[in-house]
């Protein structure tokens, strides 16, 4: 008689709805692929469209009624012998082998770049234009689908490279999944895309109205570049060929008294180059008589002096022959007076133009009217001179926090754990970023911040945390979360009663299988592994059974979605 054996695999509706995944796939050659986690049933007809009847297994009923392909690949459903379709006889050393082959193992996906310019700092940075490619790839019954989301928005099918020409913070997250329903875990890249060039600015200190400059004139060029930074400027006098700029003064002294122009530019750290731009200044080699100092809270950075609301300019003029009679100067343009002591500067942020000069006690020239007394003909110009730019910082830098590892929002509470860490930054676009710290709820005094760290202190929590810029002005923030460190509760359920005792230990018929399950009452239960008999541990996916008789050990851990890990290990036999 022939029959014909059916594949056949059930799976409650509920699952198929929700996850809308198949379990079993057949190729254009013919071959099934079934997912290796799904359960099997047999089926036999005595032809191709007749009545089923469903196989089951007396000797080995326990693993038949469902059983699980057990190989990854090629598994067989095979007969002892071969019989001859026509003469029904036996052919010895011959089986009939009906192949099935069994997959377990979801899709790898894999990501590359096009039209590349990067720099990985803190975060990755990329030049406007990159090309973010995915592909999917199968060992067995090959990809079904990939997709992709960007910023945590809607998962689409993935087409084609993914251009990136807008400024922003972007993380792509991805996953594939094979023809029997496989499915990659999640994975995610994050970059910075950076498509605007830096800015540089030339800072001189000592130049007249005029453009004029002095060997005793400071030259330095400042950049700036608000996304991956500035990575290198570039400058030149005249026509001579472009040099690197290391960041100090600028070479002025080597060229000849007379009318000259430095042209510059800055490169970022993905190659965004910044349009030439260019000054032309008079370079007049005689010395300047006056110095200006600052007292009280300042920073210098390349002779660019910054100082806050507190600090007091003072002014100082040497003259080695007849000696100072008196010193003036102007703030923002403002009219000329007379200096007489250390003075405060406007309290408004930003930069501010001093310019001052001194006249020595041979009253070399007069006045035109009282307002004008050293810029009519003669005075003024007849005096060395200086202009100096100082900047005014009173604001606080800005300061932000990142948590990475182990957190998420709930109902507008954030949870973190006790290994969730803690990213303190902060940044100041004048006088610069100096330090910051930190301190927990009504805690006294600060702690100052030096890497990311953790918390173990459970429950609701607020976190105080305060920085500081290099003129010692104050920015403060804080953020609220609850810390959960409490691992779950395991619970270990037997679907038979023991039936007696044995060292100590419960014993339970060969028939009974264990249940596993956990909870936590804050962060929710992200996982539950097992270990039976010291094998490696598992994730738990059902009734375990099919125990032999015997001493057996489970070893049960449950994780929540805070890496809190709870372990427990219980010892029985089977009868």
């Amino acid at each position: 008689m022939r029959f014909f054996i059916y594949l056949i695999v059930f799976l409650t509706g509920a699952v198929c709805l929700a996850q809308n995944r198949p379990t079993h796939f057949t190729d254009s050659t013919g071959a099934l692929y079934w997912r290796k986690s799904t359960p099997v049933y047999l089926f036999v007809s005595d032809a191709p469209d007749g009545d089923k009847e469903r196989l089951k297994s007396k000797a080995t009923a326990q693993y038949a009624d469902p059983f699980y392909l057990d190989t990854e690949g090629v598994n067989y459903i095979r007969s002892r012998n071969a019989v001859d379709p026509e003469t029904k006889r036996v052919i010895p050393d011959s089986e009939v082998m009906f192949e099935i082959y069994a997959d377990g193992i979801a899709p790898v996906t894999s990501v590359s770049y096009e039209n590349v310019n990067k720099f990985q700092g803190d975060l990755l940075y990329y030049k406007a234009g990159v090309n973010v490619s995915l592909e999917a790839k199968d060992q067995l019954s090959g990809v079904r689908k990939l997709e992709y989301a960007i910023n945590d928005g809607k998962y689409t099918p993935y087409q084609k490279p993914l251009t990136f020409q807008d400024p922003g913070i972007y993380k792509v997250e991805y996953y594939s999944e094979d023809e029997v329903g496989n499915v990659e875990d999640k994975k995610s890249i994050s970059f910075v895309v950076d498509p605007t060039p830096p800015y540089s600015d030339l800072t001189i200190n000592g130049i007249t109205e005029d453009e004029v400059i002095s060997t005793g004139s400071k030259l330095y060029i400042l950049a700036l570049d608000s996304i991956s930074g500035v990575a290198s400027v570039y400058y030149k006098f005249d026509d001579q060929p472009f040099k690197k700029y290391n960041g100090l003064q600028l070479p002025t002294a080597q060229l000849e008294e007379g009318e000259h122009t430095i042209t510059y530019y800055a490169e970022d750290k993905v190659k965004n180059v910044e349009e030439h731009k260019s000054f032309t200044f008079f370079l007049d080699k005689s010395a300047p008589l006056m110095v200006a100092d600052v007292l009280g809270d300042r920073f210098i950075v390349m002779d660019e002096v910054y100082f806050s609301g507190r600090t007091k300019l003072k002014l100082t003029a040497v003259d080695n022959k007849v000696g100072v009679k008196e010193v003036m100067y102007s703030v923002d343009n403002e009219e000329f007076k007379k200096y007489e002591k250390p003075f405060y500067l406007p309290s408004v942020s930003g930069v501010h133009l001093i310019k001052y000069y001194s006249v020595d006690n041979l009253d070399n020239s007069t006045a035109d009217s009282k307002n004008s007394r050293y810029i009519g003909q003669g005075g003024f110009e007849e005096f060395k001179h200086n202009v100096n730019k100082f900047y005014v910082d009173l604001t606080g830098p800005v300061i932000n926090h990142s948590i990475g590892n182990y957190t998420f929002t709930r109902s507008d509470t954030l949870f973190i754990g006790p290994y969730s860490k803690i990213k303190l930054t902060g940044t100041d676009p004048e006088s610069g970023f100096k330090s910051i710290a930190y301190s927990l709820g009504s805690d006294v005094g600060e702690e100052l911040y030096t890497e990311p760290f953790t918390l173990t202190r459970e429950g609701f929590n607020t976190l105080n945390y305060y920085g500081y810029d290099n003129v010692n002005n104050r920015n403060i923030a804080k953020f609220t979360f609850y810390l959960d460190a409490t691992a779950p509760n395991i619970f270990i359920q037997f679907n038979t009663g023991n039936t007696d005792s044995r060292e100590g230990k419960l014993v339970y018929p060969i028939t009974s299988g264990i249940f596993l399950s956990a909870t936590d009452k804050t962060s929710g239960v992200n996982s539950v592994t097992y270990s039976l008999d010291d094998a490696p541990f598992k994730p738990y996916a059902g009734l375990i059974s099919g125990m032999k008789k015997g001493k057996h050990t489970l070893v049960v851990k449950a994780k929540d979605f805070l890496n809190n890990e709870a372990v427990k290990e219980v010892t029985f036999h089977i009868k």
